[in-house]
């Protein structure tokens, strides 16, 4: 049971961590967009033809999917969840430090470790193998060659399609307005 504890609390952490990142990343992009968007209007009064004959359409789509994506992310709930995930790895580091005495688990504990995995959502799959990857401590699950490539290609994956969306409407106005 004491590696159960481990593993779930290592992977509760990666999982506060992922909630963080989508957290501040969503929020900061919407900033973003909404920066860019307001630019945009304002440069279009001006300049009616700024990214050429479509660009009234163009700010009117942008605004209207960044009012939906601003819907979309505030429903997800990200910055609670991360709250409730740290409440939740919290409480299984102390259950993990009670287990770490060496005597054999009580029904008290076992209880309270099958509770405590009832109050958070559970972490993903993801989490999991990135807690296995990149942690030290116990070994009984030691990961495997493809999910620790799993878990490096996944953090990469995740690097590129932030930038990305930082840098996207960037590249389409340059891209719009050149041509």
């Amino acid at each position: 049971m004491k590696d159960n504890v481990w593993f779930t609390y290592k992977a509760r952490i990666q999982a506060h961590n992922r909630l963080e990142w989508l957290d501040f990343h969503s929020q900061m992009l919407l900033v973003w967009y909404a920066i860019l968007s307001t630019v945009l209007g304002v440069l279009t009064i001006r300049y009616g033809h700024l990214l050429g004959p479509d660009t009234d359409v163009m700010a009117t789509v942008l605004s209207v999917a960044l009012l939906g994506v601003s819907l979309a992310v505030t429903n997800r709930d990200f910055r609670v969840r991360a709250m409730a995930m740290r409440k939740n790895y919290l409480q299984l580091q102390a259950l993990y430090r009670e287990l770490s005495s060496g005597a054999t688990p009580t029904s008290a504990q076992v209880e309270r470790y099958d509770k405590l995995l009832l109050e958070s959502e559970n972490h993903r799959e993801i989490d999991d193998r990135i807690a296995r990857v990149f942690s030290t401590g116990l070994t009984s699950r030691v990961p495997t060659v493809f999910e620790s490539c799993y878990a490096i290609f996944w953090f990469g994956a995740r690097l590129i399609v932030t930038i990305a969306l930082y840098a996207l409407p960037l590249g389409v106005g340059v891209f719009t307005w050149m041509n």
